[in-house]
C-alpha cells in the first residue's frame, strides 16, 4: 500500500508540472530543469516547492502531511472560493425555481380572466370565482394613486402571488372597478377558487381533446 502511495505522490508531481508548463514534455527527466526553471520564473516558490517535493529525491519516503504546509493557505482559499460559488448557483437557482413557480401561476391566471365564452355562457369569466380571481388581477396589476396615475411596485405582485400560492390565511380586500363594491378573502379562499377554476378549464380542455380524437 505503501509504494502505491508514493507512486500517486510522484504521479502528482508530475501532473502539477505539467500543467504549470503546459505540456507534458515538461515531466519528461531531460526537460526537468528548464521546466522547473519556467517553474520558478512564473510561479510562487510553494509551487516550486511542492514540485521539487514530489519528484527528486526518489529515496525519500514523501507524505500528503509533508504536503499541506505548501498548499495549505491557498488550498483553504480555493476551498472557501468554491464554496461561495456553490452558495451564489443555488441562490440563482432558487431565484430560477421562483420565477417559473411565478410564471405559472400568472399564465394559469390569464387563461381564466377575461375569458369571452366558456361552455357557452358569455359571462363565465366575470361571474362567481372569476369574479373574485377578476378583482384579484386588478388588485396585482391595476391600481392606481389618489391622483389617478397608475400604482407599480413588482415587489407588491411577487408578495401577492407568493401569498396566492402558499394560500395563506391572510386576508385580502378586493375592490370592484367601480368602487363600489369591497369583498374581503383570504388568499386560501383564492387558492382554492384559482385551483378548482383552473382544473374546471383542464377538464373541459380534456374532454375536447377526446371528442376530437
Amino acid at each position: 500500500m505503501a509504494q502505491y502511495q508514493q507512486a500517486d505522490l510522484i504521479s502528482l508531481g508530475k501532473v502539477v508540472l505539467a500543467l504549470a508548463c503546459n505540456s507534458l514534455a515538461g515531466i519528461q527527466r531531460e526537460n526537468l530543469q528548464k521546466a522547473m526553471e519556467l517553474v520558478t520564473i512564473n510561479y510562487s516558490s510553494d509551487l516550486k516547492n511542492l514540485i521539487l517535493y514530489l519528484l527528486t529525491d526518489q529515496n525519500r519516503m514523501r507524505s500528503v502531511n509533508d504536503i499541506m504546509p505548501m498548499i495549505g493557505a491557498r488550498f483553504y482559499t480555493q476551498l472557501d472560493a468554491a464554496q461561495m460559488r456553490n452558495d451564489v448557483i443555488e441562490e440563482d437557482l432558487a431565484k430560477e425555481v421562483q420565477n417559473g413557480r411565478l410564471f405559472r401561476l400568472l399564465a394559469k391566471l390569464g387563461t381564466i380572466n377575461e375569458r369571452p365564452e366558456f361552455q357557452k355562457d358569455p359571462t363565465w369569466s366575470e361571474t362567481g370565482d372569476r369574479y373574485l380571481l377578476k378583482l384579484f388581477r386588478d388588485h396585482l396589476f391595476h391600481q392606481v394613486t389618489e391622483a389617478g396615475a397608475p400604482w407599480i411596485d413588482l415587489s407588491h405582485i411577487i408578495s401577492c402571488l407568493n401569498k396566492l400560492d402558499a394560500g395563506v390565511p391572510e386576508k385580502i380586500s378586493l375592490i370592484s372597478r367601480d368602487e363600489k363594491s369591497v369583498l374581503v378573502v383570504t388568499y386560501s379562499d383564492l387558492k382554492r377558487c384559482f385551483e378548482n377554476t383552473f382544473q374546471e378549464l383542464i377538464a373541459a380542455a380534456n374532454g375536447n381533446d377526446r371528442n376530437s380524437s
